[in-house]
């Protein structure tokens, strides 16, 4: 190897990237969102509040009671609808996957599910429930669960059916099999659907409550929107928007780290 060719050679063995290898490309997105932010309002004032004075109600939410009353019970409601819509979409996902008889009840069920718009399951469940608790919860449950599902399921009928085969050879129990051979392979699309069905729940949480609940975030911007308040629509918003992607990027992310890390 020539002194020429050396450096060429080291370069090419450092890896793509690096701690602050998208650093740039991630200031230069948010300069362009705030040149475009503003040039917005500047146009459409006062419906759009400028960068400037939403960053001065965030400071202002950040210090009221009120807001962080909210975002508890909004937390509360997200996480609750999240563990049973996870949970109960991947038990019902999995039975579809190893049964056909299951498939061929659930199957058109689930294919109507998905194909039902969310707010219709909000709607139907203030109908049914009032305006309480239980109707918020009901709606994000299973507005949630069949994409879960289907995510899972879809996983279960790729899995290596030759490790089915060795299971049933070597007489395994089905809870042992369960755990030691299927559950493995679902690893990666268990974590997909866990971080699908808390993006999805957090977002159609707020609609709950913005159409039904007196009470959290969703209220409190359908509350300031219905007053125009435009700068408390684009605070509040904002600082549930970024506490829902750190909660997310730093727990499920960690999770998912950990338990897919032995892939490099």
């Amino acid at each position: 190897m020539t002194a020429k060719t050396l450096p060429l050679a080291r370069l090419r063995l450092l890896p793509p990237g690096g701690p602050g290898a998208g650093l740039p490309g991630l200031v230069i997105a948010l300069g362009s969102m705030l040149v475009i932010w503003q040039l917005g309002a500047i146009a459409v004032r006062p419906w759009i509040p400028t960068p400037a004075d939403t960053a001065v109600e965030i400071w202002a939410n950040l210090q009221s009671p009120e807001f962080w009353l909210d975002f508890r019970l909004t937390l509360a409601r997200v996480l609750g609808a999240f563990a049973l819509a996870t949970l109960a979409g991947a038990a019902v996902g999995i039975l579809i996957g190893l049964s056909e008889r299951a498939e061929a009840f659930f199957q058109p069920l689930l294919a109507l599910a998905l194909a039902v718009p969310d707010p219709v399951y909000i709607i139907f469940a203030i109908l049914a429930f009032g305006t309480g608790e239980v109707a918020g919860f009901v709606a994000l449950t299973v507005a949630v669960t069949p994409f879960v599902s289907n995510i899972v399921r879809s996983s279960v009928r790729a899995r290596d059916t030759g490790l089915d085969e060795m299971a049933r050879i070597y007489r395994l129990p089905r809870a042992a099999a369960l755990r030691h051979q299927l559950l493995p392979q679902l690893v990666p699309a268990l974590l997909t659907a866990a971080r699908f069905s808390f993006a999805l729940s957090w977002k159609l949480a707020v609609v709950v409550e913005a159409i039904g609940q007196p009470d959290g975030i969703g209220a409190s911007i359908f509350e300031s929107f219905r007053l125009l308040r435009m700068r408390e629509v684009a605070a509040t918003a904002i600082i549930f928007i970024l506490a829902m992607q750190l909660l997310e990027r730093g727990v499920l992310g960690r999770v998912e780290k950990r338990l897919l890390g032995w892939r490099g």
